[in-house]
């Protein structure tokens, strides 16, 4: 815990000399002559921005200490290489460096929080200290004693309005490109989350069914059992029979509590929200583009969509797409590896008509009436033996039945192939 605690401090320390060191070089960045013997420098205004940005969780005025004393090193030392002497260089910049130690000191009487603090708060705060930090400037050097002290503090005034603003609206822009890329990252999680939820739904589907097929092996091995029991000397198959369905009910038991559990995950998990097509085509074509950006593959997803509609389906819909799409990608990387996949929307009557083609390696008439078939997969990577699982089109052609739609395929073997859903 020491340790960490030293290290926080030796980081706060090492981002005050650098604030000190971009401050010593911007104000040397300066228009001078708008009063005699004041410079407006841009330091000014970066100053305040590296305060709330850099050192938020300061509560002293180290950084304008450090600062200042960098700005005043750095003007004498210039001074100095143009052949001033060192004492006039000293009397010359001190009041001048003192402005960035009073700014500090201002900002941490006037601000307590400043990661709370809102930016018309900011700016007045801001105005405050760049107006008294110059005062104190001109009442050292004698500034204003040569000419009429209103229109002096007039100047000043004038000078704290324009740089206070120009530092908030500097932060405003900060805090907008931040918001931005947050909008960004929330989106891009939003669309991972909707992704996973309709990959876990269409999963769920085979859960069930599964779960349907387990309690029919039980109850054909109960009833093995108790045909068995009508024969004589049968006792060890029969305690074979029951050991089997025993086995099969705790299988289903542990089946339904998965089942039952993803259910209770995903039950009202944006299910009550409607989605609209473009929101829905959006998330395929990011999650598309990133998958094929992964594996640098060039193969293009063409998007075209005739009419905008809002669902409530908006899993199943995107299961049936994202499935597609996803076959129509494998199919074009078992060939020769480049080429379009095309997914196009219309409206014809009362029927929403998706169609995805692509221009991959078709599929042979022969195996077309498979497509559907659990356990069907003409994905297989030689490399490691491994074949896909063939629920893919099992899944779409199920979501699609349960949505009342037909899907249909067309296929011209090593040229294209086109799946037709009518939903």
């Amino acid at each position: 815990m020491n340790y960490t605690k030293t290290s926080w401090h030796t980081g706060q320390w090492d981002l005050r000399i650098l604030i000190g060191f971009i401050i010593a070089c911007t104000s040397q960045l300066y228009i001078s002559g708008w009063i005699d013997g004041f410079r407006v420098s841009s330091s000014a205004i970066i100053f305040p921005i590296l305060l709330v940005t850099l050192m938020r969780e300061s509560h002293n005025p180290f950084t304008g200490l450090i600062t200042a004393l960098c700005v005043l090193i750095g003007r004498i030392g210039l001074y100095v290489i143009q052949g001033g002497l060192l004492c006039d260089g000293a009397s010359l910049f001190i009041s001048g460096a003192l402005f960035y130690l009073c700014y500090d000191s201002l900002l941490c009487l006037l601000i307590s929080n400043r990661h709370t603090t809102p930016l018309p708060r900011l700016w007045i705060v801001f105005f405050f200290c760049d107006f008294l930090s110059n005062l104190l400037d001109f009442s050292l050097s004698g500034g204003l004693v040569n000419r009429s002290d209103v229109d002096g503090l007039i100047a000043l005034i004038g000078v704290a309005v324009v740089r206070s603003l120009a530092a908030v609206a500097i932060l405003w822009i900060i805090n907008y490109y931040r918001s931005l890329l947050l909008q960004e990252v929330h989106q891009r999680r939003y669309q991972r989350l909707f992704l996973m939820t309709a990959d876990l739904k269409t999963e769920l589907y085979f859960l069930k069914k599964n779960t349907e097929e387990i309690e029919s092996v039980m109850s054909r091995a109960y009833q093995l059992y108790e045909r068995l029991g009508e024969l004589e000397h049968m006792d060890e198959l029969k305690q074979m029979a029951l050991h089997i369905a025993h086995g099969v009910h705790e299988v289903k038991k542990d089946n339904l509590r998965i089942l039952y559990g993803l259910q209770a995950e995903l039950d009202d998990v944006y299910d009550k929200e409607e989605i609209s097509l473009t929101d829905i085509i959006n998330i395929l074509q990011d999650s598309t583009h990133d998958l094929l950006g992964q594996t640098h593959t060039n193969i293009r997803l063409e998007c075209t969509c005739y009419y905008e509609f809002k669902t409530g389906e908006h899993y199943r819909l995107l299961s049936i797409l994202k499935n597609l799409i996803s076959n129509s990608i494998e199919a074009i990387q078992g060939g020769h590896g480049v080429g379009v996949v095309e997914l196009r929307e219309q409206r014809e009557g009362d029927d929403i008509i998706f169609t995805v083609r692509d221009n991959g390696t078709g599929i042979p008439k022969s195996r077309i009436k498979s497509l559907f078939h659990m356990g069907y997969s003409t994905k297989f990577d030689p490399t490691t033996g491994n074949i896909g699982r063939g629920v893919g089109l099992v899944a779409v052609k199920s979501i699609t039945e349960e949505l009342g739609g037909t899907i249909a395929v067309e296929t011209e073997s090593g040229k294209w192939t086109q799946f037709t859903v009518h939903l």
